[in-house]
This record gives structure tokens, C-alpha cells and sequence, in this order.
């Protein structure tokens, strides 16, 4: 009776001892995030796998659709973000959400309209926040205030969706107008080999403001991810004709990463859920909170997205051991 006992206790302090350690990793259900009403996610049903009622108020999370048929709809409740080392960050610090150019096409050499690029992109499951953080809102109203993490050491089902880009198939949204935001003169980007999209903008409920919301952001799987480990995926994209000038921005942030190696992802604290889009492209200097002028939120180019095992589940493992340590020393 004593080993079951001295075993039981083991078990739950290394439970609890997971669970004190979590990556910069926050619920976006509702709550913690405020309002309720917001009129922020996808209202009208779907069949055959949204739900009933649908959620037009984003009180379970982000939302996702299957690119292809649009008919696999999904969703996470929990965002994983990219914190710099003492200012909420894991030990991976601003990498844990990494990406660099691994390989650009041009009209005609550098100097030339770039067409095409594709990142590598890593994210690392870097436990324990190492400190405070700051507070999230995005461009729809919605806010996060919280100082809890309420997550197991495994990231489920990790989506990294990419604000900088459009998907060529899905039309943009009519009118064109904030929290929108219109490139003027300049090529968009748009995502290649991407495997789903995410919920963007008011909902569809007809009680809602305009401009209507709809799937635009290309979303990413890369599966789940256990505590200490890494998942890799390369993000491909096209640029609209003529292509992207030297002139822009995002045309020497693709450069440089792709000469350097710079880390051109980011996701801050401050950006809760899809905060903007369509986004910058820029590189992650390795600055707390970045500030880039004319944009409305610059602390995040990308958005990571996840779910946690339920309680229930791990309490059950747990129970399934003691049970048959308990057997073999029968």
C-alpha cells in the first residue's frame, strides 16, 4: 500500500510540475477575452460539421475551414506566441516561432520583381514562460488581460496561419474598408500549398456589422507538438503580376532573410488572435514589442493557434497506472 501510495504521489507532482511549466501560450475562448457580444466569428451553420448554432461571438476560439471543399470546419482555444526573454518568453525566446527565406524566384535576378519565395517555417514548444507578458487586442475590439496559462506540456493540433497573405481562390471581401487593411499599389501575396483557412472579420449573422467576415487567412497543420520539441514545415507563396518591386518593404525583408537567415516570424502577446490582416511581412528583430509605422498591430506577422489535452484524459492515464502498478503487486 505504501509503493502505491509513494507512486501516486509521484505521479501527481510531476503532473503538476507539467503543468506549471507552459509556454507563452493563452486561452482565447470566451472568457478570458473580452466582449461577449463581439459579433467576431462565423455565425451563419454549415453543415455537415459546424455547429448548430454556429459561434458569431468567438466564444470557442479561432475558427478554421479545409481549403479545398470548404467543409471540415474546426477550431483551437489557445494561441502560442513568440515572446522575447523577459518580456513573457519561453527559452526559445523570439524563435520559438521561427521562419527564414529558404528560396526566391525573380522576374530576372535580384533586383528584378520578386514572384515567388518559400519559408521554412519551425515552431518549438518551449516551456515555462520566464515572466509576465503584455496584454492582446486586435482590430476588431476584442481584448486579453490574463496572467494564467492553462495548458499541458503538448501543443494539439498546432495551426500557424499567415496574415501577410491571401488565398488566390477566395475573393476579398466587398467593401474593402477597416479592419480590412488594403495594400494600395502593391502585389499581394498569396499562399500556395497551404492547408486550410481562418476566420477573418465580423460574422455572417445578418445582425452584425459590415463589412462581413469569411475564411481568408491560409492556415498551416503542423500536427502536435510535445514539450521540448519542434515541427517544420515549408510555407510557399506567389506574388501577384508584375510582382513585388525592390522598392517594398517586404521585398528587402524577403532578401535579407533569405541572405541571412533572418527570422522573418513573429507572433507577440499583443496580438491576440488574427489582430490584422492583411499584414506586413517584416523581420523579427528580436525587439520586445514591435512598432512599425502604419500599421494598426506590427507585434505579429503570423498567428499559432492550438488545443490542450482535456483534464480528463490525463487524469484517466493516471488512474490506468496506479491500477496497474496496483495489479502487479497483487
Amino acid at each position: 500500500m505504501k509503493k502505491i501510495t509513494f507512486l501516486f504521489t509521484i505521479l501527481i507532482v510531476a503532473l503538476a510540475v507539467q503543468l506549471s511549466f507552459a509556454a507563452p501560450s493563452l486561452t482565447i475562448t470566451k472568457p478570458p477575452v473580452v466582449p461577449n457580444p463581439s459579433w467576431t466569428g462565423p455565425g451563419v451553420p454549415l453543415p455537415p460539421a459546424f455547429p448548430a448554432s454556429g459561434d458569431p461571438h468567438a466564444e470557442k476560439g479561432q475558427w478554421f475551414v479545409d481549403r479545398d471543399m470548404f467543409m471540415t470546419f474546426t477550431n483551437c482555444t489557445h494561441e502560442f506566441y513568440d515572446n522575447v526573454i523577459g518580456s513573457g518568453g519561453g527559452y526559445q525566446g523570439s524563435t520559438a516561432i521561427f521562419g527564414y527565406v529558404s528560396a526566391i524566384t525573380y522576374v530576372d535576378g535580384l533586383g528584378s520583381p520578386m514572384t515567388a519565395f518559400d519559408i521554412t517555417a519551425t515552431i518549438y514548444n518551449d516551456i515555462s514562460a520566464l515572466s509576465s507578458w503584455a496584454d492582446g487586442t486586435n482590430s476588431h475590439g476584442e481584448a486579453l488581460s490574463t496572467g494564467n496559462q492553462k495548458m499541458s506540456g503538448t501543443l494539439l493540433d498546432v495551426k500557424l496561419t499567415a496574415e501577410f497573405s491571401s488565398d488566390p481562390n477566395v475573393a476579398f471581401p466587398v467593401p474593402f474598408v477597416r479592419p480590412y487593411i488594403n495594400r494600395v499599389n502593391a502585389s499581394y501575396i498569396e499562399a500556395v500549398n497551404h492547408d486550410e483557412l481562418a476566420w477573418y472579420c465580423w460574422t455572417d449573422d445578418p445582425e452584425a456589422q459590415d463589412p462581413p467576415g469569411n475564411f481568408h487567412v491560409p492556415t498551416w497543420n503542423f500536427g502536435s507538438i510535445s514539450m521540448g520539441g519542434s515541427a517544420t514545415r515549408t510555407l510557399s507563396f506567389q506574388i501577384q503580376p508584375p510582382g513585388m518591386w525592390p522598392s517594398d518593404s517586404r521585398y528587402k525583408a524577403v532578401v535579407n532573410s533569405f541572405t541571412n537567415g533572418n527570422d522573418i516570424l513573429l507572433n507577440r502577446t499583443t496580438s491576440l488572435k488574427i489582430s490584422e490582416w492583411i499584414e506586413y511581412l517584416t523581420t523579427d528583430t528580436g525587439v520586445p514589442y514591435p512598432d512599425n509605422p502604419g500599421d494598426a498591430d506590427s507585434s505579429s506577422d503570423v498567428s499559432v493557434f492550438h488545443n490542450i489535452p482535456e483534464p480528463g484524459i490525463i487524469i484517466m492515464f493516471l488512474l490506468l497506472v496506479i491500477s496497474a502498478f496496483r495489479s502487479s503487486t497483487i
